[in-house]
Protein backbone atom coordinates (compact mmCIF):
# COMPACT_ATOMS: atom_id res chain seq x y z
CA UNK A 1 0.00 0.00 0.00
CA UNK A 2 1.17 3.76 -0.95
CA UNK A 3 2.34 5.69 2.30
CA UNK A 4 2.82 9.13 0.99
CA UNK A 5 5.44 11.68 2.95
CA UNK A 6 5.83 14.99 2.57
CA UNK A 7 9.12 17.14 2.17
CA UNK A 8 8.19 20.10 3.90
CA UNK A 9 6.78 21.09 6.94
CA UNK A 10 5.79 24.75 7.22
CA UNK A 11 7.49 25.43 4.21
CA UNK A 12 10.81 24.05 5.41
CA UNK A 13 12.59 20.61 4.28
CA UNK A 14 12.04 17.63 6.80
CA UNK A 15 14.47 15.52 5.50
CA UNK A 16 11.94 12.52 5.76
CA UNK A 17 13.25 10.82 2.65
CA UNK A 18 17.15 11.02 3.85
CA UNK A 19 16.15 10.54 7.23
CA UNK A 20 14.21 7.01 6.33
CA UNK A 21 17.28 6.12 4.10
CA UNK A 22 19.25 6.54 7.14
CA UNK A 23 17.35 3.85 9.16
CA UNK A 24 17.34 1.41 6.33
CA UNK A 25 21.11 1.55 5.91
CA UNK A 26 21.55 1.48 9.29
CA UNK A 27 19.54 -1.72 9.40
CA UNK A 28 21.80 -3.67 6.67
CA UNK A 29 24.26 -2.62 4.38
CA UNK A 30 22.64 -4.54 1.70
CA UNK A 31 20.32 -1.18 1.58
CA UNK A 32 23.30 0.79 0.45
CA UNK A 33 22.99 0.16 -3.72
CA UNK A 34 19.37 0.16 -2.75
CA UNK A 35 19.82 3.92 -1.82
CA UNK A 36 22.16 4.83 -4.59
CA UNK A 37 19.63 3.17 -7.08
CA UNK A 38 16.73 5.07 -5.70
CA UNK A 39 18.83 8.99 -5.25
CA UNK A 40 19.59 8.02 -9.36
CA UNK A 41 16.26 7.63 -10.31
CA UNK A 42 15.30 10.86 -8.21
CA UNK A 43 17.84 12.50 -10.11
CA UNK A 44 16.60 11.57 -13.51
CA UNK A 45 13.30 12.11 -12.21
CA UNK A 46 13.77 16.04 -11.09
CA UNK A 47 17.03 16.97 -11.95
CA UNK A 48 18.19 17.32 -8.59
CA UNK A 49 19.52 15.50 -5.38
CA UNK A 50 17.40 14.99 -1.88
CA UNK A 51 16.78 17.81 0.15
CA UNK A 52 19.17 16.89 2.60
CA UNK A 53 21.36 14.79 0.94
CA UNK A 54 24.49 16.56 1.89
CA UNK A 55 23.28 16.31 5.23
CA UNK A 56 22.38 12.36 6.30
CA UNK A 57 25.44 11.88 8.58
CA UNK A 58 23.94 14.65 10.78
CA UNK A 59 20.48 13.62 10.40
CA UNK A 60 18.78 11.16 13.11
CA UNK A 61 16.97 7.72 11.58
CA UNK A 62 13.61 7.97 11.36
CA UNK A 63 12.41 4.59 12.03
CA UNK A 64 8.23 4.71 11.44
CA UNK A 65 5.65 6.95 11.07
CA UNK A 66 2.18 7.59 12.54
CA UNK A 67 -1.07 8.03 10.82
CA UNK A 68 -4.66 8.22 11.89
CA UNK A 69 -5.64 5.03 9.91
CA UNK A 70 -9.73 5.40 10.16
CA UNK A 71 -10.42 2.77 7.77
CA UNK A 72 -8.09 0.82 10.06
CA UNK A 73 -6.45 -0.50 6.84
CA UNK A 74 -2.40 -1.24 8.04
CA UNK A 75 -1.90 -3.96 9.11
CA UNK A 76 1.11 -6.66 9.74
CA UNK A 77 2.76 -8.11 7.19
CA UNK A 78 1.59 -5.35 4.30
CA UNK A 79 3.87 -4.25 1.53
CA UNK A 80 4.41 -0.35 2.29
CA UNK A 81 5.68 2.02 -1.17
CA UNK A 82 7.11 4.99 0.27
CA UNK A 83 6.72 8.01 -1.65
CA UNK A 84 6.17 11.75 -1.87
CA UNK A 85 3.20 13.69 -4.13
CA UNK A 86 0.91 10.98 -3.65
CA UNK A 87 -1.51 11.29 -7.25
CA UNK A 88 0.34 13.89 -8.25
CA UNK A 89 2.38 14.30 -11.87
CA UNK A 90 5.71 14.00 -9.28
CA UNK A 91 3.90 10.64 -7.86
CA UNK A 92 7.52 8.84 -6.77
CA UNK A 93 8.52 5.81 -4.98
CA UNK A 94 11.63 6.72 -3.19
CA UNK A 95 12.26 3.22 -1.36
CA UNK A 96 12.01 -0.16 -2.03
CA UNK A 97 8.81 -1.83 -1.48
CA UNK A 98 9.27 -2.99 2.63
CA UNK A 99 7.08 -5.41 4.60
CA UNK A 100 5.28 -3.52 7.64
CA UNK A 101 6.87 -5.46 10.81
CA UNK A 102 4.62 -3.86 13.42
CA UNK A 103 1.18 -1.35 14.22
CA UNK A 104 1.20 0.08 17.29
CA UNK A 105 -1.64 2.21 18.69
CA UNK A 106 -0.54 5.85 19.84
CA UNK A 107 -2.00 8.59 21.77
CA UNK A 108 -0.32 12.19 22.32
CA UNK A 109 -1.91 14.40 24.77
CA UNK A 110 -0.34 17.87 26.50
CA UNK A 111 -2.19 19.52 29.76
CA UNK A 112 -1.24 23.31 30.40
CA UNK A 113 2.58 23.54 30.23
CA UNK A 114 2.97 19.95 31.30
CA UNK A 115 5.31 18.07 28.35
CA UNK A 116 3.59 16.30 25.74
CA UNK A 117 2.68 12.66 26.34
CA UNK A 118 2.96 10.20 24.59
CA UNK A 119 1.15 6.32 24.90
CA UNK A 120 2.02 3.34 22.48
CA UNK A 121 -0.24 0.43 23.31
CA UNK A 122 -1.38 2.54 26.51
CA UNK A 123 1.83 2.65 28.19
CA UNK A 124 2.77 5.70 28.68
CA UNK A 125 6.54 6.97 27.36
CA UNK A 126 8.49 8.76 29.92
CA UNK A 127 9.84 12.46 29.00
CA UNK A 128 13.11 10.75 27.53
CA UNK A 129 11.65 8.40 25.82
CA UNK A 130 8.98 10.99 24.30
CA UNK A 131 12.12 12.51 22.99
CA UNK A 132 13.80 9.28 21.50
CA UNK A 133 10.14 8.83 20.17
CA UNK A 134 9.92 11.97 18.31
CA UNK A 135 13.40 11.79 17.07
CA UNK A 136 12.93 8.27 15.77
CA UNK A 137 9.48 9.97 13.74
CA UNK A 138 12.05 12.42 12.44
CA UNK A 139 11.03 15.17 14.39
CA UNK A 140 13.35 17.50 16.87
CA UNK A 141 11.26 17.18 19.32
CA UNK A 142 8.56 15.67 20.89
CA UNK A 143 6.70 19.74 21.34
CA UNK A 144 7.18 19.47 17.26
CA UNK A 145 6.22 15.92 17.16
CA UNK A 146 2.93 17.37 18.83
CA UNK A 147 2.47 20.44 16.95
CA UNK A 148 2.82 18.83 13.19
CA UNK A 149 -0.28 16.59 14.41
CA UNK A 150 -2.14 20.17 15.93
CA UNK A 151 -2.80 19.27 19.62
CA UNK A 152 -3.79 15.66 20.82
CA UNK A 153 -3.83 13.00 18.54
CA UNK A 154 -4.98 9.09 18.85
CA UNK A 155 -3.63 6.88 15.37
CA UNK A 156 -1.35 4.05 14.41
CA UNK A 157 2.37 3.85 14.49
CA UNK A 158 3.63 2.02 11.22
CA UNK A 159 6.66 -0.06 11.95
CA UNK A 160 9.19 -0.95 8.87
CA UNK A 161 11.75 -2.04 10.90
CA UNK A 162 11.79 -4.58 13.67
CA UNK A 163 11.98 -1.89 16.31
CA UNK A 164 8.68 -1.65 18.87
CA UNK A 165 8.19 0.12 21.57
Amino acid sequence: MKLPFGTTINDQPNYFIEKIWKGLTNLSAQMEPEYYRYLQRHLEKFNRAWDGDQYTEFLEPKIHTIRKDVGQIWRQGMEIEMIIDKGGPDEFQFAPGLSCQCIQEIRMDKEGSRAVQIRIDGRLLPEEGAHQFALNDGFQNAEDLYAYFNGSFTGKLIHWTSYKY
